[in-house]
């Protein structure tokens, strides 16, 4: 488990509360109507995970040294229904990044702000349940941001697309169930990457809450991560939990907090991360 707080959260397919219910990702909106999340994220992380999947802190044992990643970002998750099975998604980042190393002698800073990837998709539901089907295409684009325009990037400069099957089910007593599996495309030099996610979740009147386990793994071989964002390199495994819980003002407005766990990983950085939510459907 991290010993740092901060990082990643995987949010494109997320809850959809339509009506005061609470939905897993297989489920698609009614036609006309519209989800958004807008959310606040702050990840920070103290080490890295190397090839072999070992957790690796130069600085772990020393109060006045450290070398610290920061990722605080906002992002606008919207999805809205253009048929009683079809929904269009979509998610903009703003992000602050930072890497700081402080060490005798040494105090460096690299860092750098602006848009990020966006991401674009569709969701076609393929049943209507008890077991609902759903298969999702999702597009990486990474139009808003130059980049050559800093050392330290916002992203890795391609476009990147991902097919994933999706399930989902009702228990009863407010129960549900959710399972995700995806493969994402990656052009240039990152990656191709196995996607998986599985969820279960609760509700009873304004209350609901979820947790999840997510994964992400690299198809090709491993090579050395190289220097800027540890969160860009081109090959990298990643497993993360993430709680949320969530309270319904009204049939419109929801709150949510979530906190995700780095649980292992291999060339990519170890931590958590904080996100606050507002959720607005009409």
């Amino acid at each position: 488990m991290s010993q740092s707080f901060s990082y990643w959260s995987i949010c494109l397919l997320c809850i959809l509360c339509v009506g005061g219910r609470l939905f897993a990702g297989a489920w698609t909106p009614e036609q006309g109507r519209t989800y958004l999340k807008l959310s606040t994220n702050d990840f920070e992380s103290y080490a890295n995970y190397n090839l072999d999947g070992d957790r690796f802190d130069p600085f772990g044992t020393f109060d006045d040294r450290f070398s610290r990643f920061q990722d605080n970002n906002y992002n606008l998750y919207f999805e809205t229904g253009l048929s009683s099975k079809l929904a269009l998604l979509g998610s903009f980042t703003y992000k602050d990044i930072e890497q700081h190393t402080v060490a005798p002698g040494l105090d460096v800073r690299a860092a750098n702000q602006g848009f990020a990837d966006v991401d674009l998709g569709v969701r076609y539901r393929l049943s209507d349940g008890p077991n609902v089907f759903s298969v999702g295409l999702l597009l990486k684009l990474p139009y808003l941001y130059d980049n050559d325009d800093n050392f330290f990037q916002l992203g890795n400069g391609q476009e990147d697309l991902e097919l994933r099957l999706l399930y989902g089910r009702s228990l009863g007593h407010g129960f549900y169930t959710g399972l995700e599996a995806g493969y994402r495309w990656r052009t240039d030099e990152p990656s191709d990457e196995y996607r998986y996610l599985a969820e279960l979740g609760w509700s009873k009147g304004r209350f609901y809450t979820r947790g999840k386990l997510s994964g992400i793994f690299a198809v090709d071989d491993f090579e050395p991560a190289g220097f800027g964002s540890p969160l860009l390199n081109p090959q990298y495994d990643l497993t993360t939990s993430e709680l949320t819980v969530g309270l319904s003002f009204s049939k419109a407005w929801h709150g949510e907090y979530s906190f995700s766990e780095t649980l292992a990983g291999k060339n990519t950085a170890d931590g958590s991360n904080h996100l606050l939510a507002v959720v607005y459907t009409f």
